[in-house]
């Protein structure tokens, strides 16, 4: 019985360690922006080329 106290008390003290204790989660990282702007001109090309075929 002895035993399986210390192994919970010993659990319980390093579970901060496990999960991490900074409080403040790591920021995830952001993916690079893309480019929302749409080429007229390219766009009107590229329509051309998929109709003909």
């Amino acid at each position: 019985m002895n035993r399986f106290l210390l192994s919970l008390l010993l659990l319980f003290c390093l579970a901060p360690f496990q999960s991490g204790c900074s409080g403040e989660a790591e920021p995830l990282h952001q993916e690079e922006e893309v480019d929302s702007e749409i080429d007229v001109d390219q766009e009107a090309e590229d329509m051309k080329k998929l109709n003909q075929n």
